[in-house]
């Protein structure tokens, strides 16, 4: 009786255990374009957003609700209809900034280069919200 009583508590701590990691999975936005004397990223990790623009960097704590906008907003955008539009021939001659943007939303990963002059509308639209909370 005493081991059905361990294996019980066992089993029930792992499944918090379980619960709790579940929980912990968040949505998560890298973004970063750089060339010489230029830097701009955005990096949303949990509830933390910060923006670097060319070195003038902002972070804040995002709430419950700014954090439920984003998803919405990234909710509204399809990943895998955007087009990489960065052209290497404009990256040799120092006319485009390339941008790498890393997404983790609905545990899916995106990954997509830009031209960061050129950044497709969803794209601008969502990093004009993330700026916003900034403001």
């Amino acid at each position: 009786m005493r081991t059905l009583s361990a294996f019980i508590l066992f089993i029930l701590i792992l499944f918090q255990s379980c619960q709790s990691q579940e929980k912990m999975i968040t949505t998560s936005i890298h973004y970063s374009a750089q060339t010489r004397g230029y830097i701009y990223s955005i990096q949303l990790e949990k509830n933390i957003l910060e923006i670097n623009n060319n070195n003038t960097i902002k972070k804040i704590e995002l709430s419950k609700i700014p954090l439920l906008e984003i998803n919405q907003a990234l909710d509204e955008i399809d990943f895998n209809e955007i087009k990489n539009n960065i052209s290497i021939d404009d990256l040799a001659v120092d006319k485009a900034i390339k941008g790498v943007l890393k997404v983790h939303f609905k545990e899916k990963n995106f990954e997509n280069e830009f031209n960061h002059n050129s950044l497709p509308n969803d794209i601008k639209e969502l990093f004009k919200l993330l700026e916003a909370y900034l403001n």
